[in-house]
């Protein structure tokens, strides 16, 4: 896949639906981190995985960050510099 805009990245970001499952299901609950509802992150997910910033599927190009974890956060927004989406 092509990489456009990130020049550190490789392929070796993206994260199986496995190794989410793990980060939500272990690091989320022993750090007691606030997460949104179910339909929230549903809505926030949608907006990211239709926007052009997205790269695979998974990272975004504006932080960094693995979009499915952001999303989920209870205290995180979107990274969008002119207007957040969500």
């Amino acid at each position: 896949m092509e990489n456009i805009g990130c020049k550190g990245c490789t392929a070796t970001v993206r994260l199986t639906q496995e190794e989410m499952d793990k980060i939500f299901g272990e690091t989320m609950r022993v750090k007691n981190v606030k997460l949104v509802t179910e339909d929230e992150y549903n809505n926030r997910l949608d907006k990211c995985m239709s926007c052009e910033y997205l790269d695979y599927g998974t990272t975004c190009r504006f932080c960094g960050c693995i979009v499915q974890i952001r999303a989920k956060l209870a205290g995180s927004g979107c990274p969008y510099p002119y207007e957040p989406r969500w």
